[in-house]
């Protein structure tokens, strides 16, 4: 077992790929403007999934493993985006990472927590990872403690969304707020023009 998971970090080392990394405990923030840019930054920890597996198990990760998952966190500090990152054990990293840009169709950021869509009418929907009960329940199985927040700022307005806490006084003061984690309902999204 110990050479099955040395071998998938090795892998995904080699790929430098975030694709097996999911997003933990985090705050993440977003602001859209009305050039239709997007400020995105998100600060928190994220998790290597095979290892999370390899805990159940077997209790712990081997040394080696341990290993190579420091000097990939290590390397990740060099991938765009990435404005820190650090590991701190069983499988963890606490990162901070910013990323911006033009709004397109179809694009995803930081580990698909946030997705774009333009509707035929121009519109902008940003929508959050669609995690299933099914999904949920295996997360909470495997040891993952999805916990975090994702906060929207925009100067454009608003049609729609499903956000738990609003901006106030007339949009001046605060955001729209959702929270991500074990038991949520609905996907949060929001709709704007």
């Amino acid at each position: 077992m110990r050479q099955t998971i040395r071998h998938i970090v090795g892998i995904a080392l080699s790929l430098l790929t975030l694709s097996c990394w999911a997003p933990e405990e985090f705050h993440a923030t977003l602001n859209v403007d009305k050039t239709r840019r997007y400020q995105f930054v998100y600060e928190g920890t994220i998790v290597f999934a095979p290892a999370l597996e390899e805990i159940k198990k077997s209790g712990g990760l081997p040394p080696d493993a341990d290993r190579e998952l420091q000097e990939a966190v290590l390397e990740m500090r060099n991938s765009p985006g990435f404005v820190n990152a650090e590991y701190v054990g069983r499988g963890r990293a606490r990162v901070q990472f910013r990323e911006s840009g033009v709004i397109t169709s179809g694009k995803e950021v930081f580990l698909d927590l946030v997705k774009f869509n333009i509707d035929p009418a121009g519109r902008i929907r940003i929508q959050g990872a669609d995690i299933s009960l099914k999904d949920q329940q295996g997360m909470k199985n495997g040891g993952l403690k999805l916990d975090g927040t994702i906060r929207l700022t925009t100067s454009l307005t608003v049609v729609e969304h499903n956000a738990t806490t609003t901006p106030w006084f007339g949009g001046l003061f605060g955001a729209y707020q959702w929270h991500v984690g074990i038991g949520q309902q609905q996907m949060p999204t929001i709709l704007m023009q």
